[in-house]
């Protein structure tokens, strides 16, 4: 259970490197209809990294995994709502982390 979860984690922490991308024109991304600014860009980026080092400090058993991924469903959810109608499937497992996180505490 513990390996499937860090792994649903690394994959919704890299598929917040679409908006990176996109933001930066690395690759097009035909899934995110709404423009990114470069801005943005960093935060969806940031995003990203803070889902794969909340993933890395749950594997190893550190208690600071806790405030790393708040900080992470936090910037999601916002980058999900403010590109909505791009992203809103996101907020399934922002909830689901949410909660795991939750009650972990």
């Amino acid at each position: 259970m513990k390996t499937a979860f860090i792994l649903f984690m690394v994959l919704h922490g890299s598929i917040h490197l679409l908006g990176f991308l996109k933001a930066f024109e690395f690759a097009e991304v035909k899934e995110l209809k709404m423009p990114i600014t470069k801005a943005s860009g960093m935060i969806w980026l940031i995003t990203s990294i803070l889902f794969i080092i909340t993933a890395a400090l749950y594997l190893t058993d550190s208690g600071l995994y806790l405030g790393f991924g708040v900080s992470a469903v936090t910037l999601s959810q916002a980058l999900i709502w403010r590109d909505w109608e791009d992203a809103k499937y996101g907020s399934i497992p922002n909830l689901i982390f949410g909660v795991a996180l939750f009650l972990s505490i």
